[in-house]
């Protein structure tokens, strides 16, 4: 082998690993955005959510939210036959009609 073919082969080696370097740090790249989006993603909160339970603990619904307790605590501690469906519906509602009147949709622009 003559020294410009080991030259060459050197040469081509080098122009290998750069190649394979430059992969390996292009997939890390990858990974690190797709990352960061996850990241993002995970900081989203639906402000939704948070209405809906300011609405609950609100004072217009707060007698609601006291039916339906109460009725909780007595089918799990005395052990009633009851569901609790009515007044879990009455919570529900007044909850709606809390959120539609609230500013829900003025941040939801």
């Amino acid at each position: 082998m003559s020294e410009n073919e080991f030259d060459e082969e050197v040469a081509e080696e080098v122009e290998e690993d750069e190649v394979e370097e430059e992969a390996e740090e292009a997939e890390e790249e990858e990974e690190e955005d797709e990352e960061e989006e996850e990241e993002d993603e995970d900081d989203l909160k639906d402000p939704l959510i948070a209405e809906r339970k300011r609405c609950v603990d609100s004072d217009g619904c707060a007698g609601f939210k006291h039916s339906f307790n109460a009725c909780q605590s007595r089918v799990n501690d005395q052990g009633i036959k009851e569901n609790c469906t009515p007044e879990f519906f009455d919570l529900l509602e007044c909850r709606d009609k809390c959120v539609g009147s609230g500013d829900i949709f003025h941040i939801l622009k």
